[in-house]
């Protein structure tokens, strides 16, 4: 146990402000992340007694559902958590998005310029902190303490690298780099590497998941072992760690969990040595379990689930061609604005790459060809619609308009923006999948509903919420007719929104269930624990994760909880 003393200071230039005239009994903070560790898969197998350590932390300690940015969290999750903002203020919901100026696919890393994460804030105030592959974070040079960017992390920009710069280094020395999420980048940095690895052909084979599987495995031990030695280096003041092995098996393996998943096949889970996902989240409760006993019993344990996993069942690989259909359908009339001439290559573009990737050609080889499609071809289409898909990963289609005023190129008049997001929720709401006789969409959602927007961001216009009990492959509706697109990706798991938070440590009463926190509270909770306000943030502090309750566990409870806020209804 450690004691701190803090004189009276104020730092209005950095935004810190802190208050402190007695002693303040402080213990460390450790923030065990689990990306896309799906919480209601995790809890069936606690229950089931298949997750001991996570089982005990659900048993002593409290749990709160953690709410994530609608329709953008799949991208903006992590993002949120670092800057304790949201995404019309951090920018960043996907690492692919059409530029506005050329209507072009750019891969788009996240900047957060001028945003300081809360954790670097938490840092200049004094604390020590270790910091270890959050997702999307940036390095920050000057850390008071040690950051690990992209060691082992399901999504990547940067690269591996580290502060102080030979710590990364030192780790691979003796730990090794991650055996799936550590392989160098096939094309480019972005792409995630489980996505490529121990994959030769268009899907893997039962040898090959095999292998991935294995890979998965082995990297949360040695993250395990990684967060361990940090813990044993010094007395940390805050820890923040996360396992990406489930995001990646999650998105590679969901079929050989799934059984109602077309794909699924017992012998092969048998081979696997049963269900593959089981076996990975067994594995990385293993490691929560070697983490929280380095970390000492006077450590606050935050065990973040920060979003789920679940059948990649969507329609977002035929969106871009049933927006061509319906744009074609309503606008066909008016001259330049109707299916370009290239529209029977975009048509065949889909085949052209299943073709590809079952004769083997190289993936680098495929990128740069689609690359330069792009260019040439769907920017073009892009600029003569009225409407285009705006890149949002895949759980929520996005769909931008071609506004007047924002797009260079923009045909949709700013009064008519009212009529032609309604016209397209009509449309899409039409829409059959034809395996099923069920709707193919179960909502069209404006953005503008749910975020503030600004004529400069990237967000889409509209979020398409798929019907995903089922795979969406043949569709047809009166004004598009009939379209077959087989999804021809890999990935067979994909997001479900919902996260969980569970807190263990002095103060918070076993069994305990707190109010829903939202994803950027999370970090000015932490931050305001050790007493430091974060400055011109959206977060704001959950007062019973704040504050300290170690005397009366029960005021918790009772403490003021603000409302859920709609953040678009500040504009």
């Amino acid at each position: 146990m450690r004691w701190w003393s803090w004189q009276r200071c104020r730092t209005a230039a950095d935004g810190i402000e802190r208050t402190k005239e007695a002693p303040l009994q402080k213990s460390p903070v450790i923030v065990i992340g689990l990306d896309a560790f799906d919480p209601c898969t995790a809890l069936g197998f606690a229950e089931d007694g298949q997750l001991p350590n996570i089982a005990r932390l659900l048993e002593n300690g409290a749990r709160a559902r953690v709410c994530n940015p609608f329709g953008l969290y799949v991208g903006a999750a992590w993002a949120n958590f670092t800057t304790c903002l949201r995404p019309d203020r951090h920018g960043f919901h996907c690492w692919n998005r059409i530029e506005i100026e050329t209507y072009r696919h750019r891969l788009s890393p996240p900047r957060f310029d001028g945003f300081p994460t809360f954790w670097k804030t938490v840092a200049d105030s004094g604390r020590r902190v270790a910091i270890v592959d959050v997702p999307h974070a940036r390095l920050e040079p000057g850390l008071n303490g040690v950051q690990v960017v992209e060691w082992g992390c399901h999504d990547r920009h940067w690269g591996l690298c580290s502060w102080p710069p030979g710590k990364a280094k030192e780790i691979v020395a003796t730990i090794g780099t991650h055996p799936v999420l550590g392989i160098p980048a096939i094309t480019h940095e972005d792409f995630a590497p489980d996505d490529y690895v121990h994959r030769a052909g268009a899907l893997r084979t039962a040898q090959e998941e095999g292998k991935l599987l294995d890979g998965l495995i082995e990297g949360a031990a040695a993250k395990a072992r990684l967060l361990s030695d940090l813990l044993a280096d010094e007395e940390w003041d805050l820890v923040v760690g996360i396992f990406g092995e489930a995001h990646a098996g999650g998105h590679q393996l969901w079929h050989l969990h799934d059984h109602a998943h077309p794909r699924f096949d017992a012998s092969v889970a048998e081979r696997l040595g049963g269900d593959p996902i089981l076996t990975l989240y067994r594995a990385v409760d293993a490691g929560v379990g070697e983490v929280v006993a380095k970390a000492g019993p006077d450590a606050l344990i935050c065990l973040l689930m920060s979003h789920g996993m679940g059948p990649h069942h969507d329609g977002v690989h035929m969106l871009d061609e049933l927006l061509s259909r319906l744009d074609s359908h309503h606008f066909g009339s008016e001259g330049r604005r109707s299916v370009s001439a290239s529209a029977p290559l975009r048509a065949a573009i889909p085949g052209l790459r299943r073709l590809a990737s079952r004769l083997g050609v190289p993936l680098s080889i495929r990128e740069r060809v689609g690359r330069l499609l792009d260019e040439r071809t769907f920017s073009t289409a892009r600029a003569r619609q009225h409407y285009f898909l705006e890149p949002n990963n895949y759980v929520y289609g996005g769909i931008r308009l071609n506004l007047v005023g924002r797009e260079p190129d923009g045909c949709v008049a700013p009064e008519d923006f009212d009529r032609v997001c309604a016209q397209l929720e009509e449309d899409l709401l039409e829409l059959v999948n034809l395996d099923t006789g069920r709707p193919a969409v179960r909502a069209v959602i404006r953005s503008d509903t749910r975020h503030r927007r600004s004529p400069r961001d990237v967000m889409p216009d509209l979020f398409v919420d798929w019907n995903r009990e089922a795979p969406i492959e043949r569709v047809s509706s009166p004004k598009i007719g009939i379209l077959h697109s087989p999804y021809d990706g890999w990935r067979t798991g994909d997001h479900r929104d919902d996260g969980l938070l569970i807190v263990h440590g002095r103060g918070f009463a076993a069994g305990s269930e707190y109010p829903d926190i939202d994803m950027e509270d999370i970090g000015a909770s932490i931050a305001a624990r050790f007493d430091v306000a974060l400055g011109d943030i959206d977060g704001r502090p959950a007062d019973w994760l704040a504050r300290n309750h170690e005397k009366d566990p029960a005021a918790c409870m009772s403490s003021a909880i603000p409302e859920r806020r709609n953040p678009a209804q500040a504009l």
